[in-house]
């Protein structure tokens, strides 16, 4: 079977971690050929070019976030193709495979970027986006977000209500130009794939035509961090793990109000923060009085990274959006570090009886938090559980996918 796969690799998040993941597996079963941006992020080319896989290069522009190749310059490519893979958000190019080939399509979901402009952090902040896209929807979520920067010291009062206004002018814009760059997506993909049940819920939920078009195959993951890590610490520490950044979203803000009600209730515990040195994490940390107890890092390495999310207590993930499936939490939870989680999107999925699930306020995380710490979890239980829902397997599922549209 000859699979061609559209990559933009214009950034390296989850979803390019996750690619490389099915693609480290899928290039000795099947003929691999990717199709990949010229301006792709180094990170993600040097992991394409260690794995000796035919890569070809493109120009490429984004419009709203999605990467837009210039497919029409890979005409051979798609004829050669007995199904093409789009494995972000490369959707756009569907209809345009489609006029070069009748080939079967297949589009990764691993976001919401199918259903609504402003991917990024359209559904963030309380599920505010988790309904059917409309131009007043987007305004809203705008607003909603707009709210939220303001409520942790990000916006002033004055830019917040200047941005405010300026929503209702600028959601309308996003909509329609959005709309276009979506026309025709739907009916171009033979299958979705979302990444978790949570995410094809959202996603049925906004298009109840591709009801019956969405399968679920969960990203391997969770072999990944055995490549840096040999053995498992004898047991764990008294620091918490969290590895977001300093992207809202993530909830930074609600995990450094629990961090200070921990301390408060006398527990004994550490916070380690990477991607958050030098960043509003920090400043904010300092507001709250809680800045000596917190290590703000910077960007790790993958073997210190991974060999400090081992030795944690728990790793903790406070989104305050429907995550689709966070690569982190499968990773801590194969190195046997229990995970506190929002009970939002695809991370109860991953969770399971391995830590906690809580809503994402700062009382309720605290006490998650304070409860898991205290929890005796077997460690190789977790890795064997961590390995067979989330590990080879579904790229064997996910083949079989492949072949029965090719067949």
């Amino acid at each position: 079977m000859r699979v061609l796969a559209l990559a933009h690799g214009l950034w390296f998040g989850g979803a390019q971690v996750s690619t490389l993941e099915f693609f480290e597996i899928m290039r000795s079963r099947v003929e691999l050929k990717v199709l990949t941006c010229a301006g792709a992020d180094p990170k993600f080319l040097d992991a394409l070019g260690a794995m000796s896989i035919d890569t070809y290069y493109m120009p490429c522009r984004t419009l709203l976030g999605y990467p837009m190749l210039a497919i029409e310059q890979a005409q051979k490519l798609v004829e050669w193709a007995d199904a093409v893979w789009i494995t972000d958000v490369e959707y756009s190019l569907a209809q345009q495979i489609k006029r070069i080939k009748n080939v079967p399509v297949v589009a990764h979901i691993h976001s919401y970027a199918l259903v609504c402009p402003w991917w990024g952090a359209m559904y963030g902040h309380r599920e505010v986006c988790t309904a059917r896209c409309s131009v007043w929807r987007i305004v809203g979520c705008k607003q909603g977000i707009n709210r939220e920067l303001a409520r942790v010291g990000l916006l002033d009062g004055v830019r917040a209500g200047a941005y405010w206004l300026l929503d209702f002018g600028k959601g309308p814009l996003d909509y329609f130009r959005w709309r276009r760059v979506m026309d025709s997506v739907v009916d171009s993909v033979d299958v979705f794939v979302a990444v978790s049940n949570a995410t094809r819920d959202i996603v049925v939920s906004h298009l109840p035509e591709v009801r019956d078009r969405v399968e679920v195959v969960y990203n391997p993951a969770a072999h990944r961090p055995w490549r840096y890590v040999s053995s498992l610490p004898e047991r764990r520490s008294n620091y918490i793990f969290y590895a977001g950044g300093a992207n809202l979203n993530k909830g930074p803000h609600i995990l450094l109000r629990a961090f200070k009600l921990l301390r408060e209730w006398g527990v004994d515990v550490e916070l380690v923060m990477t991607g958050t040195a030098g960043t509003w994490v920090e400043a904010l940390a300092r507001r709250y009085g809680v800045g000596q107890g917190v290590r703000f890092l910077g960007r790790l390495l993958e073997g210190e990274y991974f060999r400090l999310m081992a030795g944690a207590g728990a790793t903790v993930l406070p989104s305050v959006w429907p995550e689709p499936l966070p690569t982190v939490a499968i990773e801590s939870i194969s190195l046997g570090v229990p995970v506190v989680g929002s009970g939002l999107g695809g991370i109860p999925e991953i969770v399971d009886k391995y830590g906690a699930v809580t809503p994402p306020s700062p009382e309720e995380v605290a006490e998650a938090v304070a409860k898991v710490l205290e929890t005796r979890y077997d460690r190789e239980e977790m890795k064997k559980y961590a390995h067979k829902k989330f590990g080879g397997g579904n790229v064997e599922r996910f083949l079989s996918l492949l072949q029965s549209l090719v067949k």
